[in-house]
């Protein structure tokens, strides 16, 4: 790797002045001074534009979309603006730790074309953070086994830019909730990927977010994703880690009709519960109400 490359870190803005400054600043505020931040506004009308124009620093590029579009579809043409080696995205919640950038670029060689971290949820409402992961996780070829299980955060991940000319396309504008996922799975097919425990970001996690606010789609995006990623790989069709991730939409679709219809179908579970063990466990706490299985849940810890 060349020394002292150029980082890019894209952030995407739609009215996002409440966290704004904190996390600009957090870039600024990196060990590492060789980036430019690639700041999209997707026709923001609130104070976004106002505070990332009161910093006098000619490493923050500011581009006004034409026309508001998808979040996937920003990120694609932020993508167009990048000039550095390496590439990031740092949504307008999100923070960097101070060496963030330093640490992640250590993990890259010849082969790895991606690296993710560790790092910190936090919770705004309970005003806590936890740790992303608390054992190590997988480097190397992991498409199947992210398929298995998935829990990459955005602001952890670093790519480098040559990768772009390896995709068919880069976000897809189909998805609104797993256009990351998506992204992230296309470039690990095809490249080896590298983990560092070092927690270097923080991922903000509030009602307000898309992610918790539209959980319905995961299902439905989730399932177009299977639907291209067999139609490119067929070789993959019949082994376990497409089943793991066909468990996965079962429960999303059980949950979603549960939710809307207070009757649990368990029969979507049925064909999973010996391939996913929390199945099993989500079979027999469906025998309790919705609001039951939901505080049982936030007792345990689990995600939804």
């Amino acid at each position: 790797m060349q020394n002292n490359p150029l980082v890019s870190i894209i952030m995407n803005c739609y009215n996002s002045d409440t966290y704004l400054n904190a996390a600009i600043d957090s870039v600024l505020n990196q060990t590492y001074k060789n980036f430019e931040i690639v700041f999209w506004d997707n026709c923001s009308t609130d104070d976004s534009a106002k505070i990332v124009k009161s910093y006098n620093d000619k490493r923050i590029r500011y581009f006004y979309a034409q026309e508001h579009t998808s979040l996937g579809e920003g990120r694609n043409l932020a993508l167009e603006k990048v000039k550095g080696n390496f590439i990031s995205f740092l949504d307008c919640d999100d923070l960097y730790l101070a060496e963030k950038i330093e640490e992640t670029l250590k993990c890259f060689d010849d082969e790895v074309a991606l690296v993710y971290t560790n790092g910190y949820t936090l919770y705004h409402e309970e005003k806590t953070k936890k740790q992303f992961y608390k054992k190590n996780q997988l480097s190397g070829d992991v498409f199947e086994q992210w398929l298995v299980s998935y829990q990459v955060m955005i602001p952890s991940v670093m790519f480098k830019k040559e990768v772009l000319s390896s995709l068919d396309y880069w976000f897809d504008n189909r998805f609104n909730m797993i256009e990351e996922f998506d992204f992230f799975m296309r470039i690990s097919k095809k490249y080896k990927v590298a983990y560092s425990h070092r927690k270097l970001c923080v991922w903000r996690a509030h009602e307000a977010s898309l992610t918790w606010s539209k959980r319905e789609l995961f299902e439905q995006e989730n399932k177009i994703f299977l639907e291209d990623i067999l139609h490119r790989y067929p070789e993959i069709k019949d082994t376990i880690f497409i089943r793991h991730f066909e468990a996965k939409i079962a429960y999303q679709q059980f949950y979603n009709e549960w939710k809307n219809t207070h009757i649990p179908n368990r029969t979507l579970l049925q064909p999973y519960i010996l391939i996913e063990k929390r199945l099993l466990g989500i079979y027999v706490l469906s025998f309790f109400s919705f609001r039951i299985f939901k505080f049982i849940l936030k007792l345990m810890g689990k995600s939804l």
